[in-house]
């Protein structure tokens, strides 16, 4: 096969991946959209419940059909792809394939294995909607838990590597079901030629990823700010269009070697002739999903507010304690982030867990055991041994030492309005006086507790959360990798502010105040505010773009 037709079928499938990953975004965003709001849902009362699904079914059932549509349109192109690259395509062997177990199989195999490369640019359809938040990744930070990791995933890249006969099996040689597994381990043997091919997707990937952050570091160290604003753009949409290509050649090399006859035409970029036809395409496609995605970086505001997350200015202190607050108060931060939850008989205490654990090693549920006990208590986690705070205690120690809080609360089973009406009655005052913020997960609690309090609330979230005028969300707190410029011009249009949590590495920091974040939720409230202070005065885009292409993720 010549130069130019693999190049023309490397650019086809990056344009069929584009538009599938965009028609796959507007119809998961109407399909959210279309449903009703979570915190309505009744959990507290089955008779509720069970009338609100009889209110709602419509919605929920359209929803479930639009996820089934979108599963078998990711499962058509992957079935669709492989075929017509192995020049066997018919319309009677695509939809009796389609109708497999085992094509459908094989492609939420091949799905879960492009979940941590989505983390890295990867541009695989549907991937982006499971990817794990990399805060959480984050907080994964043993070298075991990495190795261990690291170690599953090559053994599970392996496994699919080796079942990758499985749709030929199935939909060409019409193996039935046991001798279609069969035949897929036993066809598949190690093939030196595949690794290597494949080992040189990843070199390409790491020298263009590198690459990118090195010239704009030179163009931060010799340029103006003008011209390092439109480097950036311009690396973003280049690496972009990289990822598109790996993504496709991908495709082109797994499809390649998954027939047993596979061609011996070679499948690495090395040969490929790119016409300027092929490369317009590619552009245009890489401006979109930029575009689309929202990685066009604006001109930042130069506004901003750090947060100390959990009552820490560094992750050897503990946290949410109140001995802790005037060392963390000293690093000045805009507020100190913390986490409050009731006990039994609705003292509010700090504490992320809703369950702790004594020296002793004997553990106690919060909301089931009343403060009176639970202080007395040694507590042990994360390598700290400490007491309980209470709020109140907290909320003075915080209005002696004139720092504002920002204050999560967790209610993990269904709060009463009594209950919301005694937390103002108890804590309202001293909140006032605090001019503490409120954020919470629980969107139901929120709303009716921002009735009471007269004080600024924000909904806490882990993914993207649809903004609207609602006066109960004055603020928006989101997982960092989540966050995009789409994302942040919805929220500035609707005249409110945007929290990121946690960012704690120079990369995370700058993608997100180049972005136009508001609020920086850190372990490091100091080195965080030193940077800050240093992009304002004199804005730099290396770190900015190391964290865009290597952590932001996009679905488009």
């Amino acid at each position: 096969m010549n130069s130019k037709k693999i190049s023309r079928q490397t650019i086809i499938i990056v344009s069929i991946i584009f538009i599938f990953n965009v028609v796959a975004q507007f119809l998961i965003n109407w399909v959210q959209g279309y449903q009703p709001k979570t915190y309505q849902i009744p959990t507290n009362d089955w008779t509720r419940l069970l009338n609100y699904i009889g209110d709602y079914w419509v919605n929920y059932a359209i929803t479930g059909l639009v996820y089934l549509f979108l599963w078998f349109a990711y499962v058509g192109l992957c079935l669709g792809a492989f075929l017509w690259l192995w020049e066997n395509i018919t319309w009677s062997q695509f939809c009796s394939g389609l109708l497999k177990g085992r094509v459908h199989l094989y492609a939420a195999l091949l799905l879960i294995l492009t979940i941590p490369l989505n983390q890295f640019g990867f541009k695989f359809p549907l991937s982006y909607y499971l990817t794990i938040p990399k805060t959480f990744l984050d907080s994964l930070n043993s070298q075991w838990a990495l190795a261990i990791g690291v170690v599953v995933y090559v053994l599970y890249f392996l496994l699919v590597v080796k079942m990758r006969f499985l749709i030929h099996q199935t939909v060409i040689s019409h193996d039935r079901v046991g001798l279609s597994f069969k035949n897929s381990w036993r066809r598949s043997q190690f093939n030196l030629k595949f690794y290597r091919d494949l080992l040189l997707v990843v070199i390409i990937l790491v020298i263009s990823l590198f690459g990118s952050i090195y010239a704009q570091h030179l163009l931060d160290s010799y340029t103006s700010v003008a011209i390092r604003h439109v480097g950036a753009n311009v690396l973003i949409v280049v690496m972009t269009g990289i990822f598109y290509v790996i993504t496709a050649k991908f495709v082109n090399l797994l499809a390649d070697y998954a027939q047993p006859n596979h061609s011996k035409r070679p499948t690495n970029l090395q040969t490929e002739a790119w016409h300027w036809e092929n490369l317009l395409i590619l552009c245009v496609v890489s401006i979109l999903s930029v575009w689309l995605s929202g990685k066009w970086i604006d001109q930042p505001s130069g506004r901003y507010l750090v947060i100390a997350h959990k009552g820490i200015s560094s992750l050897n202190q503990t946290p949410n304690v109140v001995e802790n607050l005037k060392k963390v108060s000293a690093t000045k931060p805009d507020y100190v982030e913390m986490d409050i939850q009731p006990t039994k008989d609705d003292v509010y205490i700090l504490s992320h867990n809703t369950k702790v654990t004594t020296t002793s090693g004997k553990s106690y549920k919060i909301n089931q055991t009343k403060w009176s006990t639970l202080k007395s208590l040694k507590i042990k986690e994360a390598g700290h041994t400490f007491k309980l705070s209470s709020f109140e205690d907290y909320l003075k120690t915080a209005n002696l030492y004139h720092q504002k809080l920002l204050i999560e609360l967790k209610i993990n089973d269904t709060i009463t309005n009594e209950q919301l009406q005694k937390f103002e009655t108890q804590y309202g005052p001293l909140i006032q006086k605090n001019h503490s913020e409120i954020q919470s997960l629980n969107q139901n609690a929120l709303k009716r507790a921002s009735r009471y309090l007269k004080v600024r609330t924000g909904l806490l979230s882990p993914v993207k959360n649809t903004i609207d005028n609602t006066k109960t969300n004055q603020f928006y707190a989101i997982e960092y990798s989540a966050v995009d410029q789409t994302l942040v011009r919805s929220i500035n249009q609707h005249k409110k502010d945007l929290y990121v949590w946690t960012v704690n590495d120079s990369a995370d920091v700058a993608s997100a105040y180049v972005m136009g974040v508001r609020g920086f939720i850190t372990d490091h409230p100091k080195q965080v505010r030193t940077q800050l202070k240093q992009l304002v005065k004199q804005p730099t885009y290396s770190d900015a773009l190391r964290g865009i292409l290597f952590f932001q993720k996009s679905a488009i």
